[in-house]
This record gives structure tokens, C-alpha cells and sequence, in this order.
């Protein structure tokens, strides 16, 4: 039976943990995006992220993400992880694996997770600058 797994932490993500709960023998495609702090950005040099979230909420919209995702897409297992606090250029600050039988599904899981997260979950970011 596919399984999803929500994390929202503020520790580093953990790419390899989430690859390993994904991959099966019964899916053929592992796919994953890692979102990371980038600078510069804007044309502005980013000194760090400090990300706020409502995390029991969090978790609410990642469940909704998920089942938009498994409505659309022949899914196996899913994974979609949001880190919150501060976070300086080049530390992950969210996370979407996915498995598939075929890699369609598990790549568009991928694109269309990151989308839906970014308009559904309740995490408001403050982006510092050297400017």
C-alpha cells in the first residue's frame, strides 16, 4: 500500500532518509526535489531565510497536497518535508520524493507537489540582504 510521510522540522532535511522510504521494488521511478536558499537572489546577496510556520496546520496542507497529488497521478510512495527557522544559502528548506511504476508520474509529483505546497502551506519567509 502507498504511504505518505509529512516531516516539518527544524533540523536539516534529510534527502537520504526520503529516498529510502520511497523506493520499492514495486516502483520503478524515484524521483525528488530539493528547494535550497540560493543567493543571490534579485540581484541582492541573501544572508539567510528565517522561515515561520503554523506546524500543525502544516501538516494539515501537506496531507491535502498529497491526496491532490494521488487524485491526479498513479503514485507510490510520497514524501513532502518543510524545514522552518533560519536557513543560510545552499541549506534545503523544503523537499518532495516520489515513486512511481513510470517516471511521468513520479516527476510531475514532484513539480506539481512543489507547486501546491507553495500555495497551500501556511509558512511565511523573511529573506535578509546585504542591501
Amino acid at each position: 500500500m502507498p504511504n505518505n510521510h509529512f516531516f516539518v522540522s527544524t533540523a536539516p532535511l534529510e534527502p537520504t532518509h526520503y529516498l529510502a522510504l520511497v523506493t520499492a521494488p514495486e516502483y520503478g521511478a524515484v524521483a525528488s526535489f530539493l528547494g535550497t536558499v540560493r543567493s543571490p537572489n534579485l540581484g541582492e546577496n541573501v544572508l539567510y531565510i528565517d522561515y515561520e510556520g503554523y506546524e500543525s496546520m502544516v501538516y494539515t496542507q501537506m496531507k491535502v497536497v498529497a491526496e491532490s497529488l494521488r487524485r491526479d497521478l498513479e503514485l507510490g510512495h510520497l514524501v513532502l518535508a518543510h524545514r522552518l527557522g533560519k536557513m543560510y544559502p545552499g541549506e534545503a528548506s523544503i523537499a518532495v520524493v516520489a515513486s512511481s511504476k513510470h517516471r511521468k508520474e513520479a516527476l510531475l509529483a514532484c513539480q506539481q507537489g512543489l507547486e501546491l505546497c507553495k500555495e497551500r502551506l501556511p509558512v511565511w519567509k523573511y529573506e535578509a540582504t546585504d542591501g
